[in-house]
């Protein structure tokens, strides 16, 4: 069985290779960019099961939508506890800092649908 793919767009390249791995070590694939943009326009992009967006990667959440929309997939942000995030379709918060088991519990209940 092929792993899932996730695309991932975290800025910082030490926290974005961290979660590469916590995610790689679960049995993920991983196809990780420092910017929105370049992830959803991604060949990838097509493929993935779900996305993780760093909220430090998002500068205006009205393309962000836009892009989280088009996508059509599940999309957890991971948001500082106090930075808002707005109520958008198919996306979901995980709180930062956190544990690698929450993040990874929230990949796992976005790739089974249950998102």
């Amino acid at each position: 069985m092929a792993a899932d793919l996730i695309l991932l767009v975290v800025p910082d390249t030490a926290f974005r290779r961290s979660l590469e791995f916590a995610l790689e070590a679960d049995g993920f694939a991983v196809d990780s960019h420092a910017g929105t943009e370049p992830a959803f326009a991604s060949p990838s992009a097509a493929a993935a099961a779900c996305a993780i967006v760093d909220d430090a990667a998002v500068t205006d959440w009205s393309p962000a939508s836009l892009q989280f929309l088009r996508f059509g997939r599940p999309v957890l942000i991971l948001a500082g506890p106090f930075r808002e995030v707005p109520e958008l379709r198919r996306v979901s918060v995980v709180t930062k800092p956190f544990l690698g088991a929450p993040l990874i519990d929230a990949v796992r209940q976005a790739t089974s649908g249950a998102a």
